[in-house]
């Protein structure tokens, strides 16, 4: 400091310094956060379409006993595909349905849905792509 309380031009000059290797330290790492959390609200997203995909298809058939496995798989891929979702685009044909328990007798009917979501930002992480799968299992519903 000179005389009037001012700092003098080197440690200013210094200082600027020391704030621009601070941000080119931390804008990387934050920048690495923001993109981590986008791709975990894009696959939470999609996670919750199947869900509710899973649990109507479950659904329809544990009070549609009459209904065959294709008509409940179409069901849920017309639910997922109809969820309006613009955040994580889904490509039918890689939706992969499997119901049990749909025929005579069963007392359960569990739908799965598996979906290999590719990931924006996994690249930067070594994770391209992660696949969801949603379990859901309804009991039979009986009429008498």
């Amino acid at each position: 400091m000179n005389g009037q309380g001012k700092v003098s031009g080197k440690r200013e000059r210094r200082e600027r310094g020391q704030s621009l290797v601070e941000t080119a330290v931390v804008f990387p790492i934050l920048l690495l956060l923001v993109a981590a959390t986008v791709d975990f609200g894009r696959a939470f997203d999609a996670y919750i379409v199947l869900t509710n995909a899973t649990r109507e298809g479950a659904r329809f058939g544990s009070v549609n006993p009459e209904m065959t496995v294709e008509q409940i798989e179409d069901i849920v891929i017309t639910d997922i595909m109809g969820s309006g979702t613009n955040l994580t685009p889904i490509n039918e044909s890689d939706i992969v349905v499997t119901v049990e328990g749909q025929a005579p007798g069963s007392e359960i009917v569990k739908v799965t849905v598996s979906y290999p979501l590719d990931l924006w930002f996994g690249q930067l992480i070594g994770i391209p792509q992660v696949t969801l799968t949603k379990i859901s299992e309804m009991p039979r519903w009986r009429s008498d």
